[in-house]
């Protein structure tokens, strides 16, 4: 396999430096970060266009970013403009993450568990969601002190607020790489393998039926309560997945990973 020239784009010293730098499918690295770093050479930019152009004329196989912010404003677009391999989600898939209500459709829609929508609470606490709102409530006046306060900020996203059931298993944040035609999930200590396999699938199917065009990671917040395992949530931040909740034949090497998903190659990696 060839060697690649990474970019980590970060605003701070990237908490993977020692992974990446550790892999044999490494040949340059370069990070955004000011913090200067033995074995990285660093990149300064401006606007995403720069960075994409720098990127191109410095031949940067692999960019990965984990800074979520800058993926919701748009980076994998610009670098897709420029034929620049960015490992994250386009902007038409931030809405997973920024839209509660969206986010419950189209899972419903692919059999992928959600928590249940609560009409009248029984019971406390309850979670109060909406388009860029999540907030636990304890009692019928915080409900109402919530919505009221959403109303002031803005009356569209007030009509977007539901609430939902609070779970009170353990939250768990599992990783997954799509490649444009299949999604790889890493197993995640502490959540059930078959569960979690079934979930992937899922989310495979509503990715490809929606002809998703990214190649990056896309990370799900789960929790399994009653061998239920439910999806409470999306991040789009690189994320190295913990390699020791898995038994592989394959390199437990995440550039690995990367130049597989590269080559869409992705379904020939046994995981679970």
């Amino acid at each position: 396999m060839q060697s690649l020239n990474v970019l980590i784009v970060s605003t701070e010293k990237s908490k993977y430096i020692n992974q990446i730098l550790s892999s044999k499918y490494l040949n340059k690295l370069y990070v955004t970060s000011d913090e200067e770093t033995d074995g990285a050479i660093n990149l300064k930019f401006n606007t995403f266009k720069e960075l994409a152009q720098k990127c191109r004329t410095l031949q940067i196989d692999v960019v990965l970013v984990e800074e979520e912010k800058w993926v919701l404003e748009g980076i994998t677009n610009v670098m897709k403009q420029y034929l620049v391999n960015c490992f994250a989600v386009t902007s038409d898939w931030t809405e997973l993450g920024l839209s509660h209500s969206y986010a419950r459709k189209i899972l419903t829609d692919y059999e992928i568990n959600v928590p249940p929508k609560i009409n009248l609470p029984l019971e406390f606490p309850v979670l109060v969601k909406g388009d860029g709102v999540l907030k636990k409530a304890n009692s019928m006046q915080e409900i109402i002190s919530i919505k009221e306060n959403v109303y002031k900020m803005s009356g569209k996203v007030s009509q977007s607020v539901f609430l939902e059931k609070y779970l009170h298993g353990e939250k768990h944040k599992v990783v997954s790489i799509f490649d444009g035609k299949h999604l790889l999930t890493f197993p995640h200590k502490g959540v059930n393998r078959e569960l979690l396999k079934d979930y992937s699938s899922k989310l495979e199917k509503m990715l490809i039926e929606n002809k998703a065009n990214f190649i990056g990671f896309i990370n799900s917040e789960v929790i399994e309560e009653n061998d239920i395992l439910y999806n409470t949530g999306f991040s789009f931040e690189f994320l190295i997945p913990d390699f020791d909740a898995y038994d592989s034949t394959y390199p437990k090497d995440i550039l690995y990973i990367c130049l597989s998903a590269v080559y869409q190659k992705l379904d020939e990696i046994e995981l679970m």
